[in-house]
């Protein structure tokens, strides 16, 4: 698991989808796509639920992406000082 991959996972659940996050990281979607399923793979939990209208974390997910969230400000305040 890598801060990136952490990165990746929290702009997804902001924005809701794999296009527009992809857009606000400026990388493309497969590449997106890889980073997160490699990340499901290592941690052997499904993140997301996609489909047609949208990605929207799964219950695990839910759970996943508040311990992410609390790791990802830790690390912005260590960046910080």
């Amino acid at each position: 698991m890598t801060l990136q991959q952490i990165l990746y996972i929290l702009t997804i659940a902001d924005c809701g989808s794999m296009n527009k996050a992809a857009e606000a990281l400026y990388i493309s979607q497969p590449t997106l796509t890889s980073a997160v399923k490699e990340l499901e793979n290592e941690v052997g939990i499904s993140i997301f639920q996609r489909s047609g209208r949208g990605t929207v974390p799964t219950s695990e997910g839910e759970e996943f992406l508040i311990y992410a969230r609390q790791l990802y400000q830790q690390y912005e305040l260590i960046n910080e000082k």
